[in-house]
């Protein structure tokens, strides 16, 4: 009941919290998204749990029961409240099907039920608002809702099962560092031994705390006050959640440079070979660029302004020949998927053998969450299920099949990256509709709408895929982030998958209901969350992704893109200190050059190497890591400060 009432709670407060603050401060200012750099989405609410709990541990009789494994459940509660109370899940463009009606063709919408797509009158009811809860019309908008509700927890069915499966040589054998639960554990650890004077990180993690927060603070005065100096230029050519526009007029440079501190905070817990690996992949794509201009393609390039470069979807080195980055990444990340399931293959198959009952090794599965065959059993059927909603829906069974797959394979890849470097990139925009097209439109390009398939898929794959932060990749990280902390803290993971399920289930529910809630009160006119109304975006979208051709056409670049990560996926097992091939997913996307990942990376990585360098791993560990988790501490408490003071001064109800 604890677990219900208080992932119930956050949850609501979270969405009031994100659905009602002021634009200025939604971007790169919130509790919801502490980093809203995108592929990276730092999830701010267990970090505002670690404050509060850092408090009241204060009080004897509260610390005497505030054990480590006390301190895990409340941050998994914490984070599965945070994957659903954020301006992307359940909001934006994820909302998108609920009120698609009002702005798509009637001859499109023929192919969508209403259980999934209320009426139009009930739509316009979400867009003005009725100014109760009892003039909502609950009856046209709950099966759309409940159908909703479905499509996130099923695929929470998958995630389980699936993970649980790699968790041991994710977790256990492989140690992957996960940043972000890095980060968490940092905080809770030095929250938990502040009053102790002899704790070795108390002194940096305090000093961390001071300066996120004052850092913070400073950028929030820029927001309030027009007076305030502006010393991070964060009022003139600023990208995106905070990256400065470097355009070198008669050069090919497009990478910017991040702005945002805690982004560098969360990079520096990267291992140091993935920072450098992105660095010099990001210099590959200049010499790259550099040489195709020289050679007369992409004519006018040189002169686009700074966004033109990485977000521009025409004669730039990222969607057209004869580089076509965005096709390479489609077929790099296909490779990555290839490649760990080549690597884990001994594993896969001997859980499979225990799942069969042709092996017992009870000593193999006592540490694991679920016996191997409850957690393949749980990931067959509840893919299953998944693909019957979407044949409930009017999708192909086959078109089902794709795009349940499709969310499979990109957040088992993209885990990888999150696992070793805290962040990826956006798979909906390059990988997602690549592979989705290669199995349900390979020859094709720009169809009619004539079937469901032809508007669900194209909106599925992209609100699923998009980003980590839609319901499917959070929802996944959710329980990877579960077992990672659940390791650190040396507690078993039986416990964690139940507390995680349940919270999830809980965050979900809770979060769909909001979703008519708070427009049905108070319309989409009072929220800074503009959502299309037109489905028919996201079926362009999904045709010009990652290049407007037909699979067919851009081919080449998928094959050579995957053929370049198996061969230096293999050299770099064999050779450590060659670059990682999965960290060029991350160079060559915008990602790296919008976001400013490519300029956190270098900057980290150099700080970085000096630490280990001068101080060893004594340094990093005792100094530099609590240092981070208190900066990070500091940041998230100038997020809930200055949305509350955003709350009061621009008033937004």
């Amino acid at each position: 009941m604890f677990i219900i009432i208080v992932t119930a709670i956050l949850t609501i407060l979270g969405n009031i919290f994100v659905y009602f603050l002021p634009a200025q401060f939604a971007c790169n200012m919130q509790v919801g998204d502490l980093i809203a750099a995108a592929g990276v989405d730092l999830l701010g609410t267990p970090f505002v749990v670690i404050l509060i709990t850092g408090i009241f541990i204060q009080i004897p009789f509260i610390r005497r029961r505030m054990t480590m494994r006390n301190f895990v459940a409340l941050y998994i509660v914490a984070l599965a409240s945070a994957a659903f109370s954020t301006h992307t899940s359940p909001w934006r463009e994820n909302f998108e099907p609920i009120v698609a009606r009002v702005g798509t063709d009637v001859a499109v919408m023929a192919y969508v039920p209403e259980f999934v797509s209320p009426s139009r009158e009930a739509a316009e009811v979400l867009m003005r608002g009725t100014g109760s809860i009892a003039s909502i019309p609950w009856g046209q908008l709950l099966p759309a809702i409940i159908w909703r509700f479905f499509r996130f927890a099923l695929f929470a069915g998958v995630s389980v099962g699936l993970i649980s499966v790699f968790r041991r040589q994710w977790v256990d054998v492989e140690m992957l560092p996960y940043p972000h639960v890095t980060l968490a554990y940092s905080a809770i650890v030095n929250v938990r031994e502040l009053r102790d004077p002899k704790w070795v990180g108390r002194v940096s993690f305090i000093l961390g705390f001071i300066i996120g927060f004052g850092l913070e603070l400073s950028r929030a005065f820029i927001a309030f006050f027009p007076w305030f100096p502006d010393i991070y230029s964060f009022r003139v050519s600023t990208c995106g959640p905070g990256t400065h526009q470097l355009t070198l007029l008669g050069t090919t440079w497009h990478y910017g440079i991040a702005k945002h501190t805690p982004l560098y905070a969360l990079v520096f817990l990267a291992p140091l070979h993935s920072l450098f690996s992105i660095v010099f992949w990001g210099i590959v794509y200049e010499i790259a660029s550099t040489v195709a201009v020289t050679l007369g393609y992409y004519t006018g390039y040189v002169d686009m302004g700074f966004c033109g470069r990485s977000w521009c979807s025409e004669n730039t080195p990222w969607a057209d020949p004869p580089l076509a980055f965005g096709c390479l990444i489609a077929g790099v990340s296909l490779g990555a998927f290839v490649m760990t399931i080549f690597h884990e293959r001994h594993h896969i198959v001997y859980t499979l053998k225990l799942a069969l009952g042709r092996a017992r090794d009870s000593k193999f599965e006592a540490n694991e969450p679920l016996s191997y065959r409850s957690a393949w059993l749980i990931f067959i059927a509840f893919f299953i299920f998944m693909m019957c909603l979407f044949m409930l829906a009017g999708m192909s069974p086959w078109a089902s099949f794709v795009v349940t797959l499709t969310g499979v394979v990109i957040w088992f890849t993209m885990s990888q990256l999150w696992g070793r470097a805290g962040f990826s990139n956006e798979p909906g925009y390059d990988f997602a509709p690549a592979f989705a097209k290669s199995l349900l439109w390979p020859t094709e390009y720009t169809l009619p709408v004539t079937h469901t398939d032809h508007v669900l898929a194209h909106t599925f794959v992209y609100e699923e895929c998009c980003g980590p932060y839609m319901p499917w990749g959070t929802t996944f990280y959710t329980i990877l982030g579960s077992y990672k902390m659940a390791n650190l803290m040396r507690v078993h993971p039986r416990s964690v998958v139940k507390i995680a399920s349940i919270a999830l289930i809980v965050a979900m529910f809770s979060a769909c209901m909001m979703n008519i809630v708070l427009p049905g009160v108070y319309g989409m006119g009072r929220t800074h969350m503009l959502t299309s109304t037109n489905l028919m975006g996201r079926v362009y979208d999904m045709w010009n992704r990652p290049s407007p051709h037909p699979v067919v056409e851009i081919a080449p670049w998928m094959i050579g893109g995957f053929i370049f990560m198996v061969i230096m996926s293999l050299l770099h097992a064999r050779f450590l200190w060659l670059p990682d091939p999965l960290m060029s997913i991350v160079a060559w996307d915008w990602v790296g050059s919008l976001m400013g990942t490519w300029s956190a990376a270098l900057v980290a990585g150099i700080i970085k190497w000096l630490v280990l360098r001068i101080g060893g791993s004594r340094l990093y560990e005792e100094k530099a890591v609590p240092f981070v988790g208190g900066f990070i501490l500091g940041a998230a408490l100038n997020a809930l400060i200055a949305g509350i003071c955003a709350y009061i001064i621009f008033r937004p109800i």
